[in-house]
C-alpha cells in the first residue's frame, strides 16, 4: 500500500504534536481524522477512531499514554500503531505487557520523537527520531521517505539510550531554563531593563527563557517526572551548582579557570558551532534594531 491507501487516526489531534501531524497528513491529501477532548473530535470515543483507522498515532499527554494505549489496543488487531510520546521506557514496557496479555492482536508498532513543536511551519532541518518496533512491515520505511522528502532529518535511537541521551537534552535543559527565569524573576530587576541592557547573546537566553516558560508547564513537569533518568543528571547538575558557587564565594580566580579549561575538550568538536553563534548574534542584533 501507498501513504495514500491508508486512513490515518490521530488521537489527540486537536493539540500539540497530534495537531502538527493531522495539518500535516491533511496537506499531504491523506485521509486523516482524529479525536479530541473538545467539540473538535470527530468520533466519540478513541475506540471508534481505532475502529475505523488503519494507522493510529496516540498523541496524548505523557500521564496518559500508557491509558490510552491500553484503552484502544485491544482493536488494533491487523494495524499499525505509532507513539509519539518524550518518554519511552515506560510506553514500550506497556506496550509488551499488552502483547502478552492480548496475542491475539498482531500490530504493527513504532516508536517515534519528532523533536520540534507544532508551531513549525516546516519540516526542513527538524530531528524525528525512530526508538523501537514490533513486527515491522515496512510502513514507517514509507512514512520516513515522506519525512526526508521534506528534508527532516531522521535518526534511529534506541528506546534505553533515548531516555538516558533525553534525561539531557530535554530534562538538564528545561530544569536549567526553569531555574534561570526564577531566578530572573526574584532577582528584582524588570525584564524589561534586562532585555535592554543584555547584549544579544544574552538575550538568545531571554528569548529562549519566554518560549519555555509562557507554554503549558504540565509538559515539562511529565518530562522531569517520568523519565526515569533526569534524577540523576540534574543531581549532576545541583553538584556543580554548589562546586562553581563555592568557587566565585571564595574569590578562587584560578580554580574559575581551571574549572572552565578542564571543560574545553568536551566542546572541542563542537568549535564550529563559534560560527553559528556569531550568524545569530548579528541576526538577533539586527532584528531587535529594526523592530523596536
Amino acid at each position: 500500500m501507498e501513504l495514500r491507501d491508508y486512513k490515518f487516526g490521530v488521537i489527540g489531534g486537536s493539540q500539540g504534536m497530534g495537531s502538527w501531524l493531522v495539518k500535516y497528513l491533511s496537506k499531504k491529501g491523506y485521509q486523516v481524522k482524529f479525536t479530541s477532548r473538545d467539540d473538535a473530535t470527530q468520533f466519540a470515543s478513541n475506540t471508534e477512531l481505532a475502529t475505523y483507522a488503519d494507522v493510529v498515532f496516540v498523541c496524548v499527554p505523557i500521564t496518559q499514554m500508557i491509558l490510552t494505549i491500553r484503552e484502544v489496543f485491544p482493536y488494533l488487531h491487523n494495524k499499525i500503531l505509532l507513539e509519539v510520546c518524550s518518554v519511552k521506557k515506560m510506553v514500550i514496557d506497556q506496550f509488551d505487557e499488552l502483547r502478552e496479555e492480548f496475542p491475539e492482536v498482531q500490530t504493527e508498532f513504532h516508536s517515534i520523537h519528532p523533536m520540534f513543536s507544532q508551531r513549525i511551519n516546516t519540516l526542513e532541518g527538524q530531528v524525528i527520531l525512530h526508538n523501537h518496533s514490533h513486527n515491522d512491515q515496512g510502513f514507517y520505511n514509507k512514512l520516513s521517505k515522506c519525512f526526508k522528502n521534506d528534508k527532516a532529518k531522521l535518526y534511529e535511537l534506541d528506546y534505553i539510550k533515548h531516555d538516558k541521551i533525553m534525561g539531557v537534552v530535554q530534562g538538564l535543559n528545561h530544569f536549567n531554563v526553569f531555574v534561570s527565569a526564577r531566578t530572573l524573576e526574584q532577582a528584582g530587576n524588570s525584564l524589561g531593563k534586562i532585555k535592554d541592557f543584555s547584549s544579544p547573546p544574552y538575550r538568545i537566553f531571554l528569548i529562549f527563557f519566554s518560549r519555555y516558560v509562557l507554554q503549558n508547564p504540565a509538559l515539562y513537569a511529565d518530562i522531569q517526572m517520568n523519565n526515569e533518568f533526569v534524577p540523576e543528571v540534574l543531581s549532576i547538575f545541583k553538584k556543580e551548582v554548589d562546586n562553581l558557587f563555592n568557587i566565585i564565594l571564595n574569590k578562587d580566580k584560578a580554580a574559575f579557570i581551571k574549572y572552565v579549561e578542564d571543560t574545553k575538550y568536551y566542546f572541542e568538536e563542537n568549535r564550529e558551532d563559534t560560527g553559528i553563534s556569531n550568524h545569530l548574534i548579528e541576526q538577533l542584533g539586527i532584528y531587535i534594531n529594526r523592530h523596536k
